[in-house]
């Protein structure tokens, strides 16, 4: 009987570390879909900008004045604007949200020949994404994604 009672308990301990191992797979298994679905939302955004500041018009619609343009049909109409040289939008996608901040850069460019008043003197700007969500143990956790867009030059005729 006492040789039952060791095989019992010895067995219940055993199948207590297999539901704690369970537990912690099923856990990081939630943490990697998290991270994957955040980085990819980061990833759909700044692509998103990068697309519309990189497709140079040949009568297009899109190219590098019309992502700074934040006037009247510009890609940055209706973003907040703190100051003449950020500007910023956000949204929730699949409980994760995003916040991204296109400004003027560098930083230290940011003087009046070069702001979001004076489009055509804007030269490079800084895209960065972040995106935020809380786990299941109401953790805050972010990925954040940035680039940097240049204004094409062409060179003669092509």
């Amino acid at each position: 009987m006492l040789e039952v009672l060791v095989g019992m308990a010895i067995l219940s301990v055993g199948i207590l570390g297999l539901l704690s191992s369970a537990h912690n797979s099923s856990h990081f298994q939630r943490h990697a879909n998290d991270l994957t679905l955040a980085t990819m939302h980061a990833t759909n955004k700044l692509e998103e900008i990068k697309r519309v500041g990189t497709n140079e018009p040949t009568g297009g619609a899109f190219g590098f004045d019309y992502l700074i343009d934040d006037t009247t049909g510009g890609f940055l109409n209706g973003y907040s604007a703190p100051d003449d040289w950020t500007r910023s939008s956000s949204d929730t996608v699949d409980g994760i949200t995003r916040n991204w901040v296109v400004s003027v850069y560098p930083s230290s460019a940011q003087t009046a020949a070069q702001s979001f008043l004076i489009p055509g003197a804007i030269r490079m700007v800084e895209a960065v994404v972040t995106t935020s969500w809380t786990d299941e143990k109401g953790e805050t956790k972010t990925v954040e994604m940035a680039g940097i867009l240049h204004r094409r030059q062409f060179v003669g005729a092509n």
